[in-house]
């Protein structure tokens, strides 16, 4: 999107170095192939950063509803799910086509292949120095911003500007960038997985594997959400879950508790379950929970109160033994021992530190001509279209504010 907007304003020399066989490869794998392009419900609270002060001025300038307008400007219509936005196609597909038309339409070069292992910055100009496999993906039309020359198996390329819109780690990246930018003279903040599956050893876990329920989630940071839980052979994914994976990632948890009747307060809960055993007091333990509490849950709910073998009737329940199960009901816990490697992640903790960047211009504070945008950056966003967000935010306030 970067390269558009610059394209629209009269840049006429631009060119894209992609690693990758093909451009937009992340792209086709947000919102499980949908496409979850951005969120009507955005907040500074959605957003997470080592940065103390307001980073929210990319997305002030350019919100949810000038990233549908784009869109809508190449043909996507909007699907709304929960203030969720997707294409109508329902195809992450879709995003990436109409952006490559454009790109085309603009004469955008592009060079695929291209692996950047140093960047220089002399009496200013960039020289980026890499490696390439094969040069068969090249699609050329202009080429003047980048100069470039074979030396030594190495291609160069020269520029008086650069912009850095590399992505994180997420998803297998091997992150060569953050050691170039450090040489530049940018610090990186840690970079640990976020949105991702977290990890457990509660028998639990591999006894509910493959069961999805809604539950308010609480960490031991006090970090809260409500959403769909997956639980997993080794710990608990799902929406909700991975909202709260950051906490893990960089050990400000290691606890969590489910609580599968939010809406309800323990008092409630016990009144329900003294309902039900009222209403069907020929019911044994196994049986207690069914209509209200997945089976597999229910069952889960019982073992973990301790409270007696399955085929126990539930007319024989004390006072004390209803109140444990409410208790569980309302906060099933789990030790949580650490996150999944980046390769299952769908976004990057810590990056570029946000105190050497410009966020009116997204150019480096350090080097004049070098600018960021999206996940490179030491910001994540929340599941739901907001780390999307992000990137179109920063590639729109970069090129509205970039000097030719």
């Amino acid at each position: 999107m970067t390269a558009i907007f610059l394209a629209r304003k009269g840049f006429n020399d631009i060119t894209i170095l992609e690693k990758n066989e093909k451009i937009g490869r992340k792209i086709l794998a947000t919102g499980n192939g949908r496409c979850n392009f951005t969120n009507l419900n955005i907040s500074p609270q959605n957003f997470h950063s080592n940065y103390k002060q307001n980073f929210f001025n990319p997305i002030s300038n350019f919100g949810s509803t000038d990233t549908i307008k784009f869109f809508n400007s190449l043909g996507i219509v909007e699907l709304i799910e929960n203030n969720k936005v997707f294409p109508a196609s329902e195809q992450a597909s879709s995003i990436l086509d109409v952006l490559r038309l454009e790109m085309d339409r603009l004469r955008i070069n592009v060079i695929t292949n291209i692996n950047i292992n140093n960047i220089e910055y002399k009496n200013g100009m960039f020289t980026l120095y890499s490696k390439t496999q094969n040069h068969e993906n090249q699609k050329t039309f202009v080429s003047n911003a980048s100069k470039a020359q074979n030396n030594d198996g190495q291609k160069t390329f020269v520029s008086n500007k650069v912009i850095i819109a590399t992505g994180g780690l997420a998803g297998g990246h091997t992150g060569e960038i953050y050691k170039i930018l450090e040489k530049l003279g940018h610090k990186i903040e840690a970079l640990k997985p976020t949105l991702v599956h977290i990890k457990s050893t509660s028998a639990y876990c591999k006894m509910l594997q493959g069961t999805r329920i809604k539950a308010k989630v609480t960490t031991n940071s006090q970090r809260e959400e409500y959403g769909e839980v997956l639980f997993t052979e080794d710990g608990l994914s799902g929406p909700a879950i991975f909202n709260v994976s950051r906490d893990f990632a960089t050990s400000k948890a290691d606890e969590l508790a489910l609580d599968l009747a939010h809406k309800q307060n323990i008092e409630n809960v016990i009144g329900m379950i003294y309902n039900r055993i009222t209403n069907n007091p020929h019911y044994n333990l196994e049986e207690l929970f069914l209509g209200w509490l997945n089976k597999k849950v229910g069952i889960a709910i019982v073992k973990y109160s301790n409270i007696g073998k399955l085929n126990r009737p539930v007319n024989t329940l004390e006072y004390s033994e209803v109140e444990t199960l409410a208790q569980t009901i309302k906060a099933f816990s789990f030790k949580i021992t650490g996150t999944r490697p980046f390769k299952f992640a769908q976004a990057t903790v810590g990056g570029v530190s946000l105190a050497d960047i410009n966020l009116n211009s997204m150019q480096s504070k350090k080097i004049p001509g070098l600018y960021f945008t999206g996940e490179v950056l030491d910001v994540d966003g929340d599941c739901g279209g907001y780390n999307l967000q992000w990137a179109w935010s920063c590639a729109a306030t970069l090129a509205q504010n970039i000097d030719k």
